[in-house]
Protein backbone atom coordinates (compact mmCIF):
# COMPACT_ATOMS: atom_id res chain seq x y z
CA UNK A 1 0.00 0.00 0.00
CA UNK A 2 1.51 3.30 -1.06
CA UNK A 3 0.75 6.08 1.39
CA UNK A 4 3.21 8.74 0.35
CA UNK A 5 0.73 11.29 -0.79
CA UNK A 6 0.99 14.52 1.09
CA UNK A 7 3.30 16.85 2.92
CA UNK A 8 2.56 16.20 6.57
CA UNK A 9 4.01 18.60 9.08
CA UNK A 10 5.02 16.27 11.84
CA UNK A 11 6.79 18.71 14.12
CA UNK A 12 6.70 21.19 11.22
CA UNK A 13 8.99 19.06 9.08
CA UNK A 14 7.46 17.96 5.80
CA UNK A 15 7.77 14.19 5.42
CA UNK A 16 6.04 11.39 3.59
CA UNK A 17 2.68 10.38 4.90
CA UNK A 18 2.67 6.75 5.97
CA UNK A 19 0.56 5.54 8.89
CA UNK A 20 3.04 2.79 9.80
CA UNK A 21 6.39 4.25 8.90
CA UNK A 22 7.32 7.85 8.11
CA UNK A 23 9.65 8.41 5.24
CA UNK A 24 13.16 8.25 6.71
CA UNK A 25 15.59 11.00 5.99
CA UNK A 26 18.72 9.54 4.50
CA UNK A 27 22.09 9.84 6.20
CA UNK A 28 22.99 12.24 3.42
CA UNK A 29 20.03 14.42 4.29
CA UNK A 30 20.88 14.37 7.97
CA UNK A 31 24.41 15.46 7.20
CA UNK A 32 23.02 18.36 5.19
CA UNK A 33 20.98 19.61 8.14
CA UNK A 34 23.81 19.00 10.58
CA UNK A 35 26.12 21.01 8.38
CA UNK A 36 24.56 24.15 9.83
CA UNK A 37 24.42 23.07 13.45
CA UNK A 38 27.05 25.54 14.57
CA UNK A 39 24.90 28.41 13.42
CA UNK A 40 22.54 28.23 16.35
CA UNK A 41 24.09 27.78 19.77
CA UNK A 42 21.52 29.96 21.48
CA UNK A 43 17.72 30.14 21.54
CA UNK A 44 16.04 33.46 20.84
CA UNK A 45 14.31 34.28 24.11
CA UNK A 46 12.79 37.58 23.10
CA UNK A 47 12.02 39.63 20.04
CA UNK A 48 15.12 40.97 18.34
CA UNK A 49 15.91 42.92 15.21
CA UNK A 50 19.07 42.10 13.28
CA UNK A 51 21.54 44.90 12.64
CA UNK A 52 22.31 45.92 9.07
CA UNK A 53 25.57 43.98 9.06
CA UNK A 54 23.76 40.91 10.43
CA UNK A 55 21.13 41.15 7.70
CA UNK A 56 23.81 41.45 5.06
CA UNK A 57 25.60 38.39 6.47
CA UNK A 58 22.32 36.48 6.72
CA UNK A 59 21.40 37.33 3.12
CA UNK A 60 24.78 36.11 1.91
CA UNK A 61 24.42 32.86 3.85
CA UNK A 62 20.85 32.30 2.66
CA UNK A 63 21.79 32.86 -0.97
CA UNK A 64 24.59 30.36 -0.50
CA UNK A 65 22.16 27.84 1.00
CA UNK A 66 19.76 28.27 -1.94
CA UNK A 67 22.62 27.75 -4.38
CA UNK A 68 23.98 24.76 -2.48
CA UNK A 69 20.55 23.13 -2.39
CA UNK A 70 20.84 22.97 -6.17
CA UNK A 71 24.50 22.04 -6.51
CA UNK A 72 24.18 19.26 -3.93
CA UNK A 73 21.08 17.89 -5.63
CA UNK A 74 18.60 18.61 -2.85
CA UNK A 75 16.21 20.52 -5.09
CA UNK A 76 16.17 22.56 -8.27
CA UNK A 77 14.99 26.17 -8.69
CA UNK A 78 13.76 27.56 -5.39
CA UNK A 79 12.45 30.78 -3.90
CA UNK A 80 12.70 32.18 -0.39
CA UNK A 81 11.02 35.23 1.15
CA UNK A 82 11.39 36.71 4.64
CA UNK A 83 9.29 39.64 5.83
CA UNK A 84 9.62 41.35 9.21
CA UNK A 85 7.09 43.91 10.48
CA UNK A 86 5.73 44.21 6.96
CA UNK A 87 9.12 44.95 5.39
CA UNK A 88 10.70 42.44 3.06
CA UNK A 89 14.19 41.79 4.38
CA UNK A 90 14.99 38.90 2.02
CA UNK A 91 13.59 37.80 -1.32
CA UNK A 92 15.58 35.65 -3.71
CA UNK A 93 14.90 33.03 -6.33
CA UNK A 94 17.78 30.81 -7.38
CA UNK A 95 17.49 29.09 -10.73
CA UNK A 96 19.00 25.70 -11.48
CA UNK A 97 19.48 25.93 -15.27
CA UNK A 98 18.46 22.27 -15.30
CA UNK A 99 16.86 21.24 -18.61
CA UNK A 100 13.13 21.88 -18.42
CA UNK A 101 13.36 23.86 -15.16
CA UNK A 102 12.26 27.41 -16.01
CA UNK A 103 13.62 30.50 -14.29
CA UNK A 104 11.38 31.42 -11.37
CA UNK A 105 9.42 34.65 -11.56
CA UNK A 106 7.23 36.53 -9.12
CA UNK A 107 4.16 35.01 -10.77
CA UNK A 108 5.40 31.40 -10.88
CA UNK A 109 2.62 29.16 -9.56
CA UNK A 110 3.39 26.29 -7.20
CA UNK A 111 1.07 23.55 -5.98
CA UNK A 112 1.08 24.15 -2.23
CA UNK A 113 -0.70 20.92 -1.29
CA UNK A 114 -1.10 20.75 2.49
CA UNK A 115 -0.40 24.46 2.92
CA UNK A 116 -4.03 24.65 1.80
CA UNK A 117 -5.00 23.29 5.22
CA UNK A 118 -4.20 26.47 7.21
CA UNK A 119 -6.31 28.51 4.76
CA UNK A 120 -9.30 26.19 5.17
CA UNK A 121 -8.81 26.14 8.94
CA UNK A 122 -8.86 29.95 9.06
CA UNK A 123 -11.99 29.98 6.88
CA UNK A 124 -13.70 27.52 9.21
CA UNK A 125 -12.82 29.63 12.25
CA UNK A 126 -14.20 32.73 10.53
CA UNK A 127 -17.55 30.94 10.25
CA UNK A 128 -17.20 29.77 13.84
CA UNK A 129 -16.79 33.41 14.88
CA UNK A 130 -19.96 34.24 12.99
CA UNK A 131 -21.84 31.68 15.07
CA UNK A 132 -22.53 29.18 12.28
CA UNK A 133 -21.31 26.31 14.42
CA UNK A 134 -19.65 25.44 17.71
CA UNK A 135 -16.46 23.41 17.71
CA UNK A 136 -18.12 20.41 19.33
CA UNK A 137 -21.22 20.40 17.14
CA UNK A 138 -21.72 17.25 15.06
CA UNK A 139 -20.73 17.99 11.46
CA UNK A 140 -23.45 15.54 10.39
CA UNK A 141 -25.92 18.37 10.95
CA UNK A 142 -24.79 19.68 7.55
CA UNK A 143 -23.21 16.47 6.15
CA UNK A 144 -25.61 13.67 7.15
CA UNK A 145 -23.41 11.06 5.46
CA UNK A 146 -20.91 11.36 8.29
CA UNK A 147 -23.32 9.60 10.64
CA UNK A 148 -23.27 6.61 8.32
CA UNK A 149 -19.52 6.08 8.53
CA UNK A 150 -18.19 2.98 10.24
CA UNK A 151 -14.94 2.28 12.07
CA UNK A 152 -12.40 -0.41 11.31
CA UNK A 153 -12.36 -2.35 14.57
CA UNK A 154 -9.98 -5.03 15.88
CA UNK A 155 -9.65 -7.91 13.47
CA UNK A 156 -11.22 -5.89 10.67
CA UNK A 157 -14.76 -5.93 12.04
CA UNK A 158 -16.78 -2.80 11.31
CA UNK A 159 -18.24 -0.85 14.21
CA UNK A 160 -20.78 1.94 14.48
CA UNK A 161 -19.48 5.34 15.61
CA UNK A 162 -19.17 5.72 19.37
CA UNK A 163 -19.56 9.49 19.00
CA UNK A 164 -20.23 11.90 16.13
CA UNK A 165 -17.49 13.63 14.18
CA UNK A 166 -17.23 17.27 15.26
CA UNK A 167 -15.57 20.35 13.80
CA UNK A 168 -12.88 19.99 16.46
CA UNK A 169 -12.12 16.49 15.16
CA UNK A 170 -11.80 17.74 11.58
CA UNK A 171 -9.56 20.66 12.56
CA UNK A 172 -7.27 18.36 14.55
CA UNK A 173 -7.23 15.32 12.25
CA UNK A 174 -8.77 13.19 14.99
CA UNK A 175 -11.90 12.27 13.02
CA UNK A 176 -10.51 8.88 11.96
CA UNK A 177 -10.82 9.84 8.28
CA UNK A 178 -7.72 8.80 6.32
CA UNK A 179 -7.79 8.59 2.51
CA UNK A 180 -4.09 9.03 1.76
CA UNK A 181 -3.63 5.41 0.72
CA UNK A 182 -2.95 4.70 -2.94
CA UNK A 183 -1.32 6.82 -5.62
CA UNK A 184 -1.59 7.75 -9.27
CA UNK A 185 -0.06 4.35 -10.12
CA UNK A 186 -1.40 2.21 -7.27
CA UNK A 187 -4.92 1.38 -6.21
CA UNK A 188 -6.24 3.11 -3.12
CA UNK A 189 -8.44 5.93 -1.92
CA UNK A 190 -6.30 8.76 -3.22
CA UNK A 191 -6.27 7.35 -6.75
CA UNK A 192 -10.06 7.44 -6.62
CA UNK A 193 -10.08 10.98 -5.20
CA UNK A 194 -7.98 12.19 -8.14
CA UNK A 195 -10.78 11.27 -10.55
CA UNK A 196 -13.68 12.87 -8.65
CA UNK A 197 -15.71 15.77 -10.00
CA UNK A 198 -16.65 17.56 -6.79
CA UNK A 199 -16.89 17.33 -3.01
CA UNK A 200 -20.30 15.63 -3.15
CA UNK A 201 -18.54 12.76 -4.88
CA UNK A 202 -15.82 12.83 -2.22
CA UNK A 203 -18.39 12.24 0.50
CA UNK A 204 -19.97 9.38 -1.45
CA UNK A 205 -16.51 7.82 -1.72
CA UNK A 206 -15.66 8.27 1.95
CA UNK A 207 -18.90 6.55 2.95
CA UNK A 208 -17.33 3.37 1.56
CA UNK A 209 -14.09 3.75 3.53
CA UNK A 210 -14.01 2.72 7.19
CA UNK A 211 -12.50 5.17 9.66
CA UNK A 212 -9.13 4.28 11.15
CA UNK A 213 -10.46 4.76 14.68
CA UNK A 214 -13.36 6.33 16.55
CA UNK A 215 -13.47 10.14 16.48
CA UNK A 216 -11.27 11.82 19.06
CA UNK A 217 -9.16 8.78 19.89
CA UNK A 218 -5.95 9.71 18.07
CA UNK A 219 -4.39 11.93 15.39
CA UNK A 220 -4.60 10.48 11.88
CA UNK A 221 -3.44 12.77 9.12
CA UNK A 222 -5.70 12.52 6.10
CA UNK A 223 -8.70 14.03 4.34
CA UNK A 224 -10.27 15.63 7.44
CA UNK A 225 -9.60 19.15 6.17
CA UNK A 226 -11.10 18.33 2.78
CA UNK A 227 -14.29 17.28 4.61
CA UNK A 228 -14.09 20.51 6.63
CA UNK A 229 -14.05 22.40 3.32
CA UNK A 230 -17.19 20.58 2.27
CA UNK A 231 -18.85 21.57 5.54
CA UNK A 232 -17.95 25.19 4.80
CA UNK A 233 -19.74 24.87 1.46
CA UNK A 234 -22.83 23.45 3.15
CA UNK A 235 -22.95 26.26 5.71
CA UNK A 236 -22.53 29.07 3.19
CA UNK A 237 -24.23 27.69 0.11
CA UNK A 238 -21.14 28.75 -1.85
CA UNK A 239 -18.16 26.93 -3.29
CA UNK A 240 -15.05 26.79 -1.16
CA UNK A 241 -13.25 28.94 -3.74
CA UNK A 242 -15.93 31.61 -3.47
CA UNK A 243 -15.70 31.60 0.33
CA UNK A 244 -11.93 31.95 0.20
CA UNK A 245 -12.21 34.82 -2.25
CA UNK A 246 -14.83 36.69 -0.23
CA UNK A 247 -13.41 36.29 3.26
CA UNK A 248 -9.65 35.88 2.75
CA UNK A 249 -8.20 36.37 -0.72
CA UNK A 250 -9.91 39.60 -1.81
CA UNK A 251 -9.36 41.43 1.51
CA UNK A 252 -5.69 40.42 1.47
CA UNK A 253 -5.09 41.14 -2.22
CA UNK A 254 -4.34 37.49 -3.03
CA UNK A 255 -4.97 37.43 -6.77
CA UNK A 256 -3.09 34.27 -7.75
CA UNK A 257 -4.24 31.60 -5.28
CA UNK A 258 -6.81 29.19 -6.69
CA UNK A 259 -7.94 25.59 -7.16
CA UNK A 260 -7.65 25.40 -10.94
CA UNK A 261 -5.39 26.45 -13.79
CA UNK A 262 -6.35 28.10 -17.05
CA UNK A 263 -4.28 27.38 -20.18
CA UNK A 264 -2.44 30.66 -19.56
CA UNK A 265 -1.82 29.75 -15.92
CA UNK A 266 -0.19 26.49 -16.96
CA UNK A 267 2.55 28.42 -18.76
CA UNK A 268 3.78 29.63 -15.38
CA UNK A 269 3.06 26.48 -13.36
CA UNK A 270 6.31 25.19 -11.90
CA UNK A 271 6.99 21.66 -13.20
CA UNK A 272 7.61 18.76 -10.86
CA UNK A 273 11.02 17.10 -10.64
CA UNK A 274 11.40 13.64 -9.15
CA UNK A 275 14.60 12.60 -7.35
CA UNK A 276 15.68 9.09 -8.27
CA UNK A 277 18.97 8.07 -6.73
CA UNK A 278 21.34 10.99 -7.17
CA UNK A 279 19.55 12.48 -10.17
CA UNK A 280 16.43 14.48 -10.93
CA UNK A 281 14.09 13.71 -13.78
CA UNK A 282 11.05 15.64 -14.98
CA UNK A 283 7.80 14.44 -13.42
CA UNK A 284 5.04 13.13 -15.62
CA UNK A 285 1.58 14.66 -15.84
CA UNK A 286 0.23 11.69 -13.89
CA UNK A 287 2.77 12.33 -11.14
CA UNK A 288 1.31 15.81 -10.64
CA UNK A 289 -1.51 13.80 -8.96
CA UNK A 290 -4.00 16.66 -9.10
CA UNK A 291 -5.20 17.88 -12.47
CA UNK A 292 -6.18 21.48 -11.58
CA UNK A 293 -8.61 21.46 -14.48
CA UNK A 294 -10.00 24.85 -15.44
CA UNK A 295 -13.34 25.30 -13.70
CA UNK A 296 -12.86 22.18 -11.55
CA UNK A 297 -15.37 21.77 -8.73
CA UNK A 298 -13.08 19.37 -6.85
CA UNK A 299 -11.93 22.03 -4.43
CA UNK A 300 -9.98 20.06 -1.84
CA UNK A 301 -9.56 22.14 1.29
CA UNK A 302 -6.66 20.03 2.50
CA UNK A 303 -4.63 19.72 -0.66
CA UNK A 304 -5.91 21.64 -3.67
CA UNK A 305 -4.58 25.21 -3.91
CA UNK A 306 -1.87 26.64 -6.12
CA UNK A 307 -0.20 29.91 -5.17
CA UNK A 308 2.85 32.13 -5.59
CA UNK A 309 5.47 33.38 -3.16
CA UNK A 310 3.85 36.82 -3.20
CA UNK A 311 0.30 35.59 -2.70
CA UNK A 312 0.90 33.09 0.06
CA UNK A 313 3.14 35.67 1.68
CA UNK A 314 0.09 37.90 2.06
CA UNK A 315 -1.67 35.12 3.95
CA UNK A 316 1.40 34.72 6.16
CA UNK A 317 1.51 38.46 6.81
CA UNK A 318 -2.12 38.38 7.94
CA UNK A 319 -1.12 35.81 10.55
CA UNK A 320 1.86 37.93 11.64
CA UNK A 321 -0.53 40.91 11.92
CA UNK A 322 -2.79 38.99 14.29
CA UNK A 323 -5.61 38.38 11.83
CA UNK A 324 -5.67 41.74 10.04
CA UNK A 325 -5.24 42.74 6.42
CA UNK A 326 -2.62 45.34 5.40
CA UNK A 327 -5.39 47.95 5.53
CA UNK A 328 -6.44 46.94 9.03
CA UNK A 329 -9.54 44.92 8.10
CA UNK A 330 -10.18 42.13 10.62
CA UNK A 331 -10.05 38.78 8.84
CA UNK A 332 -9.94 36.77 12.06
CA UNK A 333 -10.10 38.07 15.62
CA UNK A 334 -7.03 37.93 17.82
CA UNK A 335 -8.92 35.81 20.34
CA UNK A 336 -9.75 33.23 17.68
CA UNK A 337 -6.18 33.16 16.40
CA UNK A 338 -4.96 32.64 19.95
CA UNK A 339 -7.36 29.71 20.25
CA UNK A 340 -5.98 28.20 17.05
CA UNK A 341 -2.44 28.48 18.42
CA UNK A 342 -3.08 26.64 21.67
CA UNK A 343 -2.23 22.98 22.22
CA UNK A 344 -5.54 21.48 21.18
CA UNK A 345 -4.53 17.82 21.15
CA UNK A 346 -3.24 17.54 24.69
CA UNK A 347 -2.68 13.86 25.47
CA UNK A 348 -4.40 12.53 22.34
CA UNK A 349 -1.78 10.26 20.71
CA UNK A 350 -0.51 10.14 17.16
CA UNK A 351 0.96 13.58 16.42
CA UNK A 352 4.39 13.98 17.92
CA UNK A 353 4.44 12.11 21.20
CA UNK A 354 5.21 13.39 24.70
CA UNK A 355 8.85 14.12 23.79
CA UNK A 356 8.03 16.22 20.74
CA UNK A 357 8.99 19.89 20.76
CA UNK A 358 5.80 20.69 18.84
CA UNK A 359 2.09 20.68 19.66
CA UNK A 360 -0.92 20.74 17.37
CA UNK A 361 -3.36 23.64 17.18
CA UNK A 362 -6.18 24.24 14.73
CA UNK A 363 -4.45 24.14 11.35
CA UNK A 364 -0.91 24.72 12.59
CA UNK A 365 1.98 22.99 14.32
CA UNK A 366 3.39 25.15 17.13
CA UNK A 367 6.86 25.04 18.68
CA UNK A 368 6.47 24.69 22.43
CA UNK A 369 10.00 23.66 23.48
CA UNK A 370 12.84 25.25 21.46
CA UNK A 371 15.36 23.59 23.74
CA UNK A 372 14.67 20.28 21.99
CA UNK A 373 15.93 21.43 18.61
CA UNK A 374 19.14 23.01 17.39
CA UNK A 375 17.73 25.56 14.96
CA UNK A 376 17.72 28.57 17.29
CA UNK A 377 14.02 29.18 16.71
CA UNK A 378 12.04 30.91 19.48
CA UNK A 379 9.11 29.38 21.31
CA UNK A 380 5.75 29.91 19.67
CA UNK A 381 6.63 29.83 15.98
CA UNK A 382 3.95 28.06 13.98
CA UNK A 383 3.40 26.89 10.44
CA UNK A 384 2.91 23.96 8.08
CA UNK A 385 4.31 22.47 4.89
CA UNK A 386 3.34 20.96 1.56
CA UNK A 387 3.94 17.66 -0.22
CA UNK A 388 6.17 18.99 -3.00
CA UNK A 389 8.57 20.74 -0.60
CA UNK A 390 7.02 24.07 0.32
CA UNK A 391 7.10 25.46 3.86
CA UNK A 392 6.19 28.49 5.88
CA UNK A 393 6.54 29.53 9.47
CA UNK A 394 5.30 32.51 11.44
CA UNK A 395 7.47 33.97 14.21
CA UNK A 396 5.21 36.08 16.46
CA UNK A 397 7.97 37.25 18.79
CA UNK A 398 10.05 38.66 15.94
CA UNK A 399 6.98 39.68 13.88
CA UNK A 400 8.18 37.88 10.79
CA UNK A 401 7.37 35.07 8.42
CA UNK A 402 9.56 32.83 6.29
CA UNK A 403 8.24 31.22 3.12
CA UNK A 404 10.09 28.73 0.91
CA UNK A 405 8.91 27.17 -2.35
CA UNK A 406 10.42 24.63 -4.68
CA UNK A 407 8.95 21.59 -6.40
CA UNK A 408 10.50 18.21 -5.80
CA UNK A 409 9.43 14.71 -4.90
CA UNK A 410 10.11 13.07 -2.47
CA UNK A 411 9.74 15.92 -0.02
CA UNK A 412 12.91 17.38 1.49
CA UNK A 413 12.08 18.11 5.12
CA UNK A 414 15.66 18.83 6.14
CA UNK A 415 15.68 21.97 3.99
CA UNK A 416 13.44 23.82 6.44
CA UNK A 417 15.79 23.02 9.32
CA UNK A 418 18.77 24.34 7.37
CA UNK A 419 16.98 27.61 6.59
CA UNK A 420 15.99 28.11 10.22
CA UNK A 421 19.58 27.79 11.36
CA UNK A 422 20.77 30.52 9.02
CA UNK A 423 17.81 32.83 9.67
CA UNK A 424 18.13 32.69 13.44
CA UNK A 425 21.90 32.88 13.38
CA UNK A 426 21.38 36.25 11.68
CA UNK A 427 18.85 37.34 14.28
CA UNK A 428 21.08 36.29 17.14
CA UNK A 429 23.81 38.54 15.82
CA UNK A 430 26.62 36.12 15.05
CA UNK A 431 27.87 35.61 11.54
CA UNK A 432 26.05 32.83 9.70
CA UNK A 433 28.07 30.47 7.59
CA UNK A 434 27.38 27.32 5.63
CA UNK A 435 29.93 24.72 6.65
CA UNK A 436 29.52 21.36 5.01
CA UNK A 437 27.31 22.60 2.20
Amino acid sequence: MVTHMFGISQGMRVIHENPLKFWCRSIYSGCFAMGLICLSCLVAAEAVSPQKEDIASMKKALMQVQEDLITRGDCLSNGLQIVQRGKRIYHHTHDSSFPGDPALKDNTLFPIWSMTKPVTSVMAMILHEKGLFSLDDPVAEVIPALDELQVQGPGGALEALKRPITYRHLLLHTSGIYGYDGSFDEEGTWKEVMELEDLDALMRLLKTKPLKHHPGERYTYGLSTAVLGYAIEQHTGQSLATCFEQYIFAPLGMRETRFDLSPEDRKRFQPLFVKEGDLFRPGTQAEDELYYRSGSRLQLGGEGLVSTLRDYGLFCQMLVDRGRSPGGKVILSEATLDLMLQDQLGTVPGFGGPESEHVMGFGFSILKDPGKNASGTPKGIFGWGGYHTTYFWIDPSNELYVLFMTRRYPSGGWIEDALKKVVYAGFLGHSPSTPGL
